[in-house]
């Protein structure tokens, strides 16, 4: 199954609604994959092997896992094409 690490540098209830909100994207869309949200400081990227990241917030990972930008999950504009990204990315 993929595997998807939502990293944010904001509020634990702000990476749970990225969580969610990308969750019920895939879900839509009939994808599957684990989702892991961890805060952007202290996540150890090469332990949890992503197939994609979800940033909110400044990128200092340093990867070439696949990223895409979480804002509009916080945001609410855009949020289709960018469950819509991760998928891509996915592939």
């Amino acid at each position: 199954m993929d595997k998807i690490l939502v990293a944010t540098g904001t509020s634990q209830n702000k990476m749970n609604k990225v969580a969610d909100l990308l969750r019920e994207g895939l879900e839509v869309q009939n994808v599957q994959a684990e989702i892991v949200s961890e805060n952007i400081y202290e996540t150890k990227v090469n332990e949890n092997k992503p197939d994609v990241i979800v940033l909110v917030g400044e990128n200092k990972l340093d990867t070439d896992i696949p990223t895409v930008d979480g804002v509009p999950f916080i945001t609410g504009i855009g949020i289709e094409s960018t469950v819509n990204e991760v998928i891509n990315k996915l592939k």
